[in-house]
């Protein structure tokens, strides 16, 4: 099997350099996306080399921001990227501070007996679909601005932003629910199947999803409920457990594994986990001990 990884990074290089070394494997081509406003990071990038498995740094690069349309634009570049590249059996999103903790002989095995399933989770508690309810129903302005509180033009831009909201809860509007929408963490594995259809509905989902607020945690889980691959979808009906990565949402937002963690790590029986943090540098080095042979 062909894997495709899609790494989405903006800080963090000792960790970004660990996966890296941690993907490399013939079998695997790598894509990796820098935020535009990362720029010692990008420099840096080129200095990162791998010796099996081919290293895509994108020289087109977005600017991302935290619940914003940049978040999808910038997961359709990669997809597009590597569709244009080859063709792959499965397609991996990562951030820059997630890391593998399996060896990579055991992601292509797992993959390969579970061969056509999308590794998409969803969040299906109560309290997730109040909170979709009110993303996907409201017009949510100036995005790029919500978490920038040292910017100038959050000044400006968060008032508005709050007015807009309260506006249309005065007049009770609510947006066209075109499809059954879903929600979960962005962070999943599809196939080339799906990913062609996700590409295909590019247009939808920019237009429907450009004024709505984290679409990047609603866009991919409502192509794939509302498609033909729905059926595929692994573990669909157990929360937060379709995409196998280990994330603690209950410590942390998502949690920073330490280094007394490890033994929870190893145990897992999922295939990544995020996030990491250079300050655990003896964590990411046992890590890459532990599974950096095949």
């Amino acid at each position: 099997m062909k894997h495709a990884y899609l790494i989405i990074a903006h800080n963090e290089y000792p960790v970004l350099k660990a996966l890296l070394s941690l993907l490399d494997d013939v079998r695997n081509d790598i894509y990796l996306h820098i935020d535009r406003r990362s720029a010692e990071l990008y420099k840096k990038a080129y200095l990162l080399r791998t010796q099996k498995a081919r290293l895509f740094v994108l020289p087109d690069r977005n600017k991302v921001y935290w619940g914003d349309i940049s978040q999808v634009e910038t997961e359709y570049l990669l997809l597009e990227t590597a569709v244009k590249q080859s063709t792959y059996d499965y397609y991996h999103l990562l951030s820059g501070v997630d890391l593998p903790i399996q060896t990579q002989d055991y992601i292509h095995s797992f993959f390969q007996a579970n061969s056509g399933k999308e590794f998409v989770s969803y969040w299906l508690g109560d309290r997730h679909q109040k909170d979709l309810e009110r993303k996907i129903s409201r017009y949510y302005f100036f995005t790029k601005s919500l978490k920038r509180s040292n910017s100038q033009w959050h000044i400006v831009t968060a008032p508005c932003h709050n007015i807009a909201l309260i506006i249309q809860k005065l007049i009770r509007f609510r947006r066209k629910q075109e499809v059954e929408f879903k929600k979960g963490p962005n962070w999943c594995s599809i196939t080339q199947g799906f990913c062609q259809y996700l590409i295909e509905k590019k247009p939808f989902v920019l237009r429907r999803f450009r004024y709505t607020l984290c679409p990047d945690e609603i866009f991919v889980q409502t192509i794939l409920w509302n498609s033909p691959f729905k059926e595929n979808i692994y573990k669909a009906n157990e929360d937060d457990a379709g995409n196998m990565r280990l994330a603690d949402w209950n410590r942390g937002n998502p949690y920073t594994w330490k280094f007394q963690d490890y033994n929870e790590l190893i145990a897992s029986d999922k295939l990544f986990a995020r996030k990491f943090s250079s300050k655990e540098n003896e964590l990411i080095k046992q890590i890459e001990t532990a599974y950096s042979g095949k």
